[in-house]
């Protein structure tokens, strides 16, 4: 085989997190009495943006947690702490474990065949939550959450922590796969490591990224890592 380790982003690679922000804001939405067909959509814009503004550097991870849900409850004019919802919210969040068609695929057919890390810019609790949910924890080798490395991606440390819980396995050896090109994509190209990018809407590489490889299906990594 070419590669001797798979690094794997988490959410909207393996997992379905629109689908899990969806049903974690719904039952935020019930507690503070949000009752818009757009509230959903609402949200999502705000915290992308923040966590947009995160892998920048402008703000931190705590930042995020607070910022988003103080920008969402005064969009609606609800009085209520952002700093207790947003702890409601990331409880709710850490209880969905809705994985991608052909995620469990991938992982089932590459495990035992190489070692599988995930590196994810996200919240402790949440994404450990979400893999105990699922009992998802044997399919991976080490998981590397921003939060608790105290960097993000795109910033290259994070797949270098990857690396580090490996023995015998150099930058060289390593292919990072996902979905997003500011995040999983940037920080391969800036840690010299092989990317593949996971583009099932099919958008345009921008000409100053580079991908080894690209796929629609996430069924087609394991013909990439297993050759």
């Amino acid at each position: 085989m070419r590669y001797k380790a798979l690094l794997i982003d988490a959410d909207e690679t393996l997992f379905d997190f629109h689908a899990a922000e969806e049903n974690a804001i719904n039952e935020i939405n019930a507690l503070v009495n949000i009752c818009d067909a757009d509230a959903q959509k609402n949200y999502s814009a705000i915290n992308a943006q923040c966590w947009r503004d995160y892998e920048k550097g402008l703000i931190t991870q705590d930042e995020v947690k607070v910022r988003r849900f103080r920008e969402y409850l005064a969009l609606y004019g609800v009085d209520a702490d952002p700093v207790l919802i947003g702890e409601k919210y990331a409880d709710a969040l850490s209880k969905q474990c809705i994985l991608l068609d052909g995620a469990l695929e991938v992982l089932d057919t590459i495990k035992g065949k190489l070692p599988i890390i995930l590196v994810t810019n996200g919240i402790g609790r949440v994404q450990r939550g979400r893999l105990d949910k699922g009992n998802l924890w044997h399919y991976f080798h080490s998981v590397i959450i921003s939060q608790e490395v105290g960097t993000q991606k795109p910033d290259p440390k994070m797949l270098f922590a990857a690396l580090e819980t490996l023995e015998g396995v150099s930058k060289e050896d390593a292919l990072m796969c996902g979905d997003s090109l500011t995040s999983d994509i940037l920080a391969a190209n800036r840690a010299g490591i092989d990317a593949c990018w996971y583009n099932p809407k099919g958008k345009q590489l921008p000409e100053d990224m580079h991908v080894e490889y690209e796929i629609r299906d996430i069924r087609d990594l394991t013909s990439i890592i297993l050759k």
